[in-house]
């Protein structure tokens, strides 16, 4: 699911994966408070599971997400958030998910997984019949993860587009691919905050 923001950097992120977060969220939040109303006071510690899956569900299935703009990509995933300029993209491939390489490095996008053998018939049907375009990727090397309809397929349109763009503009240098530096921030709280939950729910399960 991409849009532009007014910066005219287009952002993708997994409609699909959101409204799990969303389910999870739910059922979390009603089990909370059913454990809060119980009369059994050893239940109310199954409260730190319910707040790991919760956690959970917002950090592999809400935060996710793909930016693209003229400055380069930016990818949002579980455990950290990676920025790879232009210069340093040597490769966009879409086998089992969405993924970037740079030099000796390669990038899952986690908002955009590959589709699976059901998806995969629907957007070939759907490309079949002319409801959606082919892809920026020659026949010889597409992958079903390169399918217009699919999440992968989307997101990876999105980049080689502006790919090729930002090539055709010059304001890519060749050859600078090794020498261009790729930032990643990891998500340190979210993953404290994920081993303490976890260490809990352990806890709270032994002690019940």
């Amino acid at each position: 699911m991409p849009y532009v923001s007014p910066a005219e950097r287009e952002i993708f992120v997994s409609r699909f994966n959101r409204v799990l977060a969303v389910l999870i969220w739910a059922a979390a939040a009603a089990l909370s408070i059913g454990l809060l109303v119980s009369v059994h006071d050893a239940r109310v510690l199954y409260i730190v599971p319910c707040g790991l899956f919760a956690l959970l569900g917002w950090a592999m299935l809400w935060r996710p997400k793909l930016t693209v703009g003229d400055e380069g990509i930016e990818v949002v995933n579980v455990s950290r958030t990676v920025r790879i300029p232009w210069q340093a993209l040597i490769h966009v491939d879409t086998k089992y998910a969405l993924t970037l390489y740079t030099p000796g490095h390669r990038f899952p996008v986690w908002s955009a997984p590959a589709p699976g053998t059901a998806s995969t018939l629907r957007a070939t049907r759907r490309e079949t019949k002319g409801a959606v375009g082919r892809p920026r990727v020659e026949d010889s090397v597409r992958r079903p993860g390169d399918l217009l309809s699919t999440e992968s397929g989307t997101a990876a349109e999105i980049v080689r587009r502006r790919w090729l763009g930002q090539q055709e503009s010059g304001a890519i240098e060749t050859g600078l691919a090794d020498e261009t530096p790729v930032a990643i921030r990891w998500h340190v709280l979210t993953l404290v905050a994920l081993v303490l939950l976890a260490a809990g729910t352990v806890a709270a399960l032994l002690l019940s």
